[in-house]
């Protein structure tokens, strides 16, 4: 449990981006879920191997009443560590991902770290060999392995790596404090140098999905700056700070491999991507040895019968101290005779001169040691080499101090420049959304006003087609009258056509009455109707004819005349 709540606590990782992001959501479901993380593997324990290549070191211990413990790490109160009496070299494994505090199938960095300075502790000890199979993980881890092998240095113990399938970012990391670098198979895999942020991020006041729960963070006013870095993620998904931060890490682990690797290419080999060991054979790992070989071979450098490799030649290891008792099957120790004791008491004491002139002796009298003109010529250059690359370095610090100082400018420049466009992209989304609502509170007058014009000409066309309606009907009833009209003034016309005749035959007769010429009509011969449509009663005028073509009144006019006449 202690691994699993440091891979959700810990957000800065030198490891395979793939192994981050695969495995936080299945910890993240299963632990909020309370459901079992099966574990199908045990954890591969530390080994103390003897010249012959035997394990002497016991995994379990079985206690009397029939319970089997390991006991690697002690138990009942016996050292058995510390026990040991025979030369061995002490093989730790590092496989899977790397924590601080361990899991269930590995070995936390913390473990490793104080396995290694247990073993370094036992005079017997001459050297250790991590057996690196992992993907990464912590990025503090490399200061518990610096630590652990500084302190195996310390004892005059070289450290050795051998690579058994992958090793990558933080494993990589392990590998270049590690004396000599060896890999099982040619197609191990090396590389992914690098530091990455992987982690979930949750907003104040957000709800989990699994649990329900809601979230909440509480600071007092004072702690503007506790988890800033993760709140500006989590708030505004601003990782200024945390950028920063994995920056320095990223920079200091590509100087420490650099200086471990002279060979490798920064470009090249140091910028996160992954290489098979013959890719990068003489670069990032000093050769193929199986375990066996390389039991032997760090036996063999521990007692001065072969020589490290050039690479690591300039690290300080302690010279180391020999056991005062050593089985008949342990390799015999070689001593480094010379001619001077006094030569062997300044090499062993001031081993950085010997290193630093290149010589193997130097004479010393009780008045003290003396330079020849070479040996002055040769410190003087080194120290004038040494004071150069210290001012260089100087050079580099003060360049890469204005570097950052200038980088911070600008980072502020940048924040300035972005607080002032985003408030001048929110006034302006701000004065378009106003625009916005007045051109939409204009369009809506609109619309209502028209909406209104519509509603007046709807009913004007209501109105309309009534007024249609009625004249219509009122045509129509027009029509039918005038066909009426029609029909009347077709009787008059036929009824006229009628007198006329009738008033011709008249007048033919009141003539032929007049001149005598003829005989008065023949009663009944008159017109029965004289054009009224019906019978019209002789008139008796003393005399007088009725002239049916003028007027009553213009008939009974003429009669008086007549009558008139008559009577004179």
């Amino acid at each position: 449990m202690n691994g699993i709540l440091e891979i959700y606590t810990n957000k800065v990782w030198m490891i395979q981006p793939s192994f981050v992001h695969g495995i936080l959501p299945t910890l993240m479901y299963n632990s909020q879920n309370h459901t079992t993380l099966g574990i199908d593997r045990e954890k591969k324990v530390p080994q103390a191997i003897n010249a012959s290549g035997t394990d002497i070191f016991r995994e379990y211990e079985v206690t009397e009443d029939g319970q089997v413990l390991p006991v690697y790490d002690g138990w009942n109160g016996i050292d058995y560590l510390k026990q040991l009496k025979e030369p061995f070299i002490n093989v730790i494994p590092v496989d899977g991902p790397i924590t601080r505090n361990g899991g269930a199938c590995s070995y936390g960095s913390k473990e490793i770290r104080d396995w290694m300075m247990k073993a370094s502790e036992n005079k017997y000890c001459r050297g250790h060999i991590l057996v690196i199979n992992t993907n990464g993980g912590s990025a503090w881890a490399k200061n518990d392995f610096q630590q652990g092998i500084d302190y195996a240095h310390a004892n005059g113990q070289r450290v050795f790596a051998q690579i058994d399938g992958l090793c990558a970012s933080a494993g990589m990391y392990l590998a270049s404090l590690c004396d000599e670098v060896y890999v099982m198979n040619l197609k191990d895999q090396l590389g992914c140098v690098g530091v990455m942020a992987a982690f979930f991020t949750q907003k104040n006041g957000e709800k989990n999905q699994y649990t329900g729960e809601t979230y909440r963070e509480y600071y007092d006013p004072e702690s503007v700056d506790k988890n800033k870095e993760f709140r500006d993620i989590a708030e505004d998904e601003d990782a200024t700070l945390l950028i920063e931060e994995l920056t320095k890490l990223g920079v200091e682990f590509r100087a420490d491999m650099k200086a471990a690797f002279p060979k490798a290419d920064v470009e090249t080999h140091l910028k996160g991507k992954m290489f098979n060991a013959d890719e990068v054979m003489g670069i990032l790992c000093d050769g193929q040895m199986m375990l066996g070989d390389l039991v032997t071979r760090a036996f063999a450098v521990a007692d001065g019968k072969q020589q490290p490799i050039e690479r690591t030649k300039g690290r300080k290891i302690a010279k180391a101290p020999k056991a005062t008792a050593t089985p008949s099957n342990a390799p015999s120790e070689t001593k480094i005779v010379s001619p001077n004791n006094n030569s062997i008491n300044m090499k062993e004491n001031y081993p950085a001169v010997f290193a630093l002139l290149g010589v193997e002796e130097m004479q010393v009298s009780e008045e003290g040691t003396f330079f020849n003109k070479d040996l002055l010529a040769t410190l003087n250059a080194a120290i004038e080499a040494k004071n150069q690359e210290i001012a260089d370095a100087k050079k580099l610090a003060d360049d890469l101090t204005a570097e950052k100082d200038n980088l911070t400018a600008q980072i502020e420049n940048i924040k300035t420049e972005n607080a002032q466009a985003v408030e001048n992209l929110n006034a302006e989304h701000q004065k378009a959304i106003d625009d916005l609502n007045a051109k939409i509170a204009d369009q809506e007058q609109d619309i209502t006003a028209k909406e209104e014009t519509i509603g007046n000409l709807q009913n004007d066309m209501e109105c309309k087609q009534k007024e249609l309606e009625q004249k219509e009907i009122d045509f129509k009833a027009k029509e039918t009258e005038l066909n009426g009209v029609k029909e009347s003034l077709t009787t008059a016309e036929n009824t006229i056509a009628e007198r006329d005749q009738q008033i011709s035959d008249l007048n033919a007769q009141v003539e032929e009455l007049q001149n005598g010429a003829g005989a008065a009509p023949a009663a009944g011969a008159a017109p029965k109707d004289n054009g009224q449509g019906g019978a019209v009663p002789e008139i008796a005028v003393s005399g007088y004819v009725y002239d049916p073509s003028l007027s009553y009144q213009e008939n009974m006019r003429l009669k008086d005349e007549h009558e008139k006449a008559q009577a004179k």
